[in-house]
């Protein structure tokens, strides 16, 4: 990280509030009012365990799904807690394994309940390793010229398999316990060696992590509140000849697969994304009207209409996942995944309105979001004066309360923190055309057509 080795994870500034952010889901599954939110009795161990390592038994549980990341979100100010990404992988290759089985006559998807026993009994923390370097986009996973821009299997042998390659943009692999690897894309038979899933310890020999993390310089007391306490990290693991035993290979050639591990996946992350952004929607309402007020302008028509934007466009995702939820699905495997359609539309609108809210935030909060002298310069001696005099904003408001609440807003828009996760609002769980492309697919026109001819007489 930063040109420099890492032995202790635990201990590096930058990643602490990484570690901070996966505790607060550990935190809120202990305390008694979240218990039904946070927790579920496991049908594998029968015993209770955090929702996040437990697979879609109901269209309930989709829903609680979504309801506990908006809660965890807006009660806490964590924007990310890093643990969808895991779990939503391991509920794909849970649907994926069992259908393979079918198809083929394999064993995957006992050794899926196996392993899930393992992860349910000991409350581990998973990353989602699923996008590939992918080297020359026009070209498939066996057409580039080096072999080891996607995840591939190099040898099988009796005990095992050895795997090859790199995964980007990981989130919160620095700190997991596990990383949990499925196919990213669509692949043919000549990339049979590419159809690989599987679950490795993340410090099992051979995996390489070159990892970067959004957190500011430490010492701090006004600016970056939220990531100075919460911020998630980024990896790109590189598999240098890592074995892996077949106890937790879940995927090993059978290429047909491989885009329906992507599309799922897809679809569960989406449905995660409708519980995380109407959450941060939350925050960001919350403190765009304490500035307003701070402002003196709260009252003010434009102010209250400008605020209503935020809220829609909250409450429209959240609506897709609420949907999706509902109307999700029973798959043969006995698990549910949610409706394809609504899941994405929600995650299509959170991408194509991740920038446009910033607007009415910048409008609210003024020209100071980007221009404000730094905390330094508030407790210098020299300064201080000046700022608490010139920053007071509305009447009996002190300075500080004004100052602390625009580096939050900041922290929400414009800080390297805030940028880092607005890019990752658009790109995570899939680019905009990904969803684009799953709404058109599930989308049944063929019925709409048919209503059509009837409506305009065409035909019989």
């Amino acid at each position: 990280m930063f040109g420099e080795k890492v032995d202790v994870p635990v201990d590096h500034p930058q990643l602490k509030t990484n570690f901070n952010a996966v505790a607060v889901s550990y935190d809120m599954a202990l305390k008694p009012e979240y218990e039904d939110l946070m927790t579920v009795v496991s049908p594998i161990t029968g015993k209770r365990v955090n929702r996040y390592n437990h697979p879609y038994m109901s269209a309930d549980d989709l829903l609680k799904k979504v309801d506990m990341i908006r809660t965890m979100v807006s009660q806490t100010g964590c924007p990310c807690v890093c643990r969808c990404v895991g779990s939503d992988a391991l509920s794909t290759i849970g649907i994926t394994s069992y259908d393979v089985d079918k198809a083929l006559g394999t064993n995957y998807y006992q050794r899926y309940l196996e392993y899930l026993k393992y992860f349910q009994e000991n409350d581990l923390t998973a990353s989602g390793a699923v996008t590939d370097a992918k080297g020359d986009r026009s070209l498939r996973p066996h057409q580039q010229p080096d072999p080891d821009l996607y995840v591939h299997v190099v040898d099988k042998r009796e005990d095992g398999i050895i795997v090859r390659g790199a995964k980007t943009s990981i989130t919160n692999a620095a700190i997991c316990d596990e990383i949990v690897v499925i196919p990213g894309r669509g692949l043919t038979e000549k990339d049979a060696a590419y159809a690989v899933a599987f679950a490795i310890p993340a410090d099992t020999k051979g995996i390489v992590q070159i990892a970067t993390a959004k957190s500011p310089r430490p010492g701090l007391k006004m600016e970056g509140p939220i990531a100075r306490r919460y911020a998630f990290s980024d990896s790109m693991i590189i598999f240098e000849d890592v074995f892996v035993p077949w106890e937790r290979v879940f995927l090993c050639g059978e290429w047909q697969f491989g885009a329906g591990m992507g599309s799922l996946f897809g679809n569960f992350h989406r449905l995660s994304h409708c519980g995380c952004i109407p959450g941060r929607g939350d925050m960001l309402t919350g403190a765009t009207s304490l500035i307003a007020k701070y402002n003196g302008i709260r009252d003010k028509g434009h102010v209250r209409s400008k605020l209503v934007d935020l809220i829609t466009s909250a409450e429209t995702v959240y609506a897709c996942g609420i949907t999706a939820a509902v109307k999700g699905v029973r798959t043969p495997s006995g698990l549910y995944q949610p409706a394809t359609i609504y899941s994405n539309t929600g995650k299509l609108i959170e991408s194509e309105n991740t920038t446009a809210m910033i607007t009415p935030v910048a409008d609210i909060c003024g020209g100071l979001l980007t221009t404000m002298p730094s905390e330094a310069d508030y407790f210098s001696e020299a300064t201080h004066q000046y700022m608490k005099r010139y920053l007071k904003g509305a009447s009996n408001l002190k300075a500080e309360d004004r100052i602390k609440a625009i580096h939050l807003v900041a922290d929400l828009t414009v800080t390297r923190h805030a940028a880092g996760g607005t890019v990752a609002e658009v790109m995570g769980a899939g680019s905009p055309e990904a969803q684009r492309r799953a709404i058109h697919d599930d989308y049944d026109f063929e019925k709409r057509e048919k209503v059509a001819k009837m409506l305009a007489n065409i035909g019989d």
